[in-house]
């Protein structure tokens, strides 16, 4: 039977030890916690973590700064909690803070009854380790949960079984989570890149409003948004934005010094890239710097977050980073002060900003560097999953596809009927000629991308004397060779495509 026992001396030891004048300790030195009756079980309990925070494990609560993430060993069932403590030493060298805190979560997973008996602890582990495995929870749960379980058999520690995981656990195939990644190949409403009306709208929203007029936390939402589309900024690198930031050089052009996101697999980085922006974003930085004075009734220094934490029933300002899920809070604010009906997110706007670049034709290491990407393999899935649904193409426009589209709204008229002179609608074809195929027969402004789009209009007057077919087949075969030369447009207009062809098929077999 195991015991648990005189942990609290172990700690108490080396309080002792660490406040002895006699002896410097470093990250060298420093002693490891080990548990009566499994010298196995060992841990640095004072590492350092990504962010250059020295982490007290001995204390039942740490704050991960600057995120302000909390972890509580309490929370952790009593028989788990030094495999956890164990696993955040490990662990906080390796991963951000916002990892450890996910961790954290998962570990608060294992409910182990108090109790239990100590023989059916590491049967009882398995026991939740199956339910949770057939459960409907996310891949990437599913696989911190492994990844721990692996770990602990590694280290030898109590109540993991390697039989389990090697037999179990090692053979299980998660797979993706539903719907992921799709947002990028094809149109989801609120997850993708803002869809054409939508992008319209939140221009015409940002020309239209007054930014003075909003609460303070709106602004702060207008100012998050404002560097996605701009910048394509992520969440944390808005979050970690100073007013020092923004510089103005002796030529009159503002630029940001935007702090690169952690990559994937690497520590946190102080590496800075100096950004141009517009003179309207730097005008809110300067807005979002005034409205804070005024909050506060004095002058504050740049070195003040650009969303520093303020709160609105209180009216008090605190100069101090906020949290991730405030990101999601003030940007929500925004949309609802200014009415937009739909999701904007700097998510979002993120996924525009790229689809925008690459929509015209922009070199891929170019866009990487834009997207402060470390390499290309993840911009490579808006080329490569776009190319394979060219490749795709004449399958679904046959098949599935058919299903969503309504019949051909427009109509089909001769050149000398056309209802609107000189408003003709031009494609290209396959010996590169351009060939007039109808006329538009809308008299307002058209929001659309012709001549792709506008076989899905209802203003369109087809010509009966052009080979539509060909047109089309040529404009598919032209994207199909953007995508695979690594020049790609927008796949979120693929509707167009399916209308196009629909039509062209009609028109083929005189259906029109």
């Amino acid at each position: 039977m195991l015991k648990w026992n005189h942990i609290e001396n172990y700690h108490n030891m080396i309080a002792e030890v660490l406040a002895m004048p006699t002896k410097k300790l470093d990250k060298n030195d420093i002693m490891l916690v080990q548990i009566d009756q499994h010298p196995q079980f060992a841990y640095d309990p004072y590492p350092v973590s990504q962010s250059g925070q020295q982490l007290d494990l001995t204390q039942s609560k740490i704050v991960l700064e600057p995120e302000r993430e909390t972890i509580s060993f309490d929370k952790i069932p009593h028989q788990l909690r030094e495999h956890t403590r164990a696993w955040i030493s490990y662990a906080s060298h390796i991963y951000s803070n916002y990892a450890l805190h996910s961790h954290h979560e998962c570990w608060r997973l294992l409910s182990i009854p108090d109790d239990i008996a100590a023989e059916d602890i590491a049967e009882k582990i398995q026991e939740i380790y199956r339910e949770l495995m057939s459960s409907t929870r996310s891949v990437s749960t599913k696989s911190i949960l492994r990844m721990m379980y692996k770990w602990c058999v590694e280290e030898g520690l109590p109540h993991f079984d390697e039989d389990f995981y090697d037999y179990y656990l090692a053979t299980i195939k998660f797979g993706t989570d539903a719907g992921k990644g799709l947002d990028v190949i094809m149109e989801i409403p609120d997850r993708g890149p803002l869809t054409i009306k939508e992008e319209r709208i939140f221009i015409s929203t940002l020309n239209s409003i007054s930014p003075e007029t909003l609460t303070t936390h709106a602004l702060q939402g207008l100012v998050s948004l404002k560097c996605a589309q701009v910048l394509g900024m992520r969440n944390i690198q808005v979050m970690r934005l100073k007013f020092s930031d923004l510089q103005l050089s002796d030529k009159g052009v503002y630029t940001l010094k935007v702090l690169r996101a952690k990559q994937r697999g690497q520590s946190n980085n102080n590496v800075y890239k100096i950004r141009p922006i517009t003179k309207t974003l730097a005008k809110l930085l300067s807005l979002m710097k005034a409205r804070y004075e005024d909050i506060l009734g004095k002058k504050i220094t740049d070195n003040w977050p650009v969303i520093s934490d303020y709160y609105s029933v209180k009216d008090v300002l605190v100069k101090r980073q906020v949290r991730i899920t405030t990101i999601s809070y003030i940007t929500n604010q925004f949309r609802v002060a200014v009415g937009l009906d739909f999701k904007v997110t700097n998510r979002r706007l993120r996924k525009t900003f790229c689809s925008r670049l690459i929509a015209k034709g922009t070199p891929m290491s170019v866009v990487a560097e834009l997207m402060d990407h470390s390499d290309l393999q993840q911009l490579e899935v808006y080329y490569r999953q776009s190319h394979t649904v060219a490749k795709k193409l004449d399958d679904v426009l046959r098949s599935e596809a058919m299903d969503i589209l309504d019949a051909f709204a427009g109509k089909v008229v001769t050149p000398d009927n056309a209802s609107k002179r000189g408003q003709g609608i031009f494609a290209p074809s396959k010996n590169l000629n351009l060939v007039q195929i109808g006329s538009c027969g809308s008299a307002t402004p058209c929001s659309l991308q012709p001549p792709l789009s506008c076989y899905n209009c209802s203003s369109l007057e087809a010509f009966e004397d052009v080979d539509h077919k060909a047109v089309v087949d040529t404009m598919v075969e032209e994207v199909k060779t953007a995508f695979g030369d690594a020049h790609a447009i927008n796949i979120l207009q693929h509707k167009n495509f399916l209308a196009a062809r629909k039509f062209a098929d009609m028109f083929d077999r005189g259906e029109l």
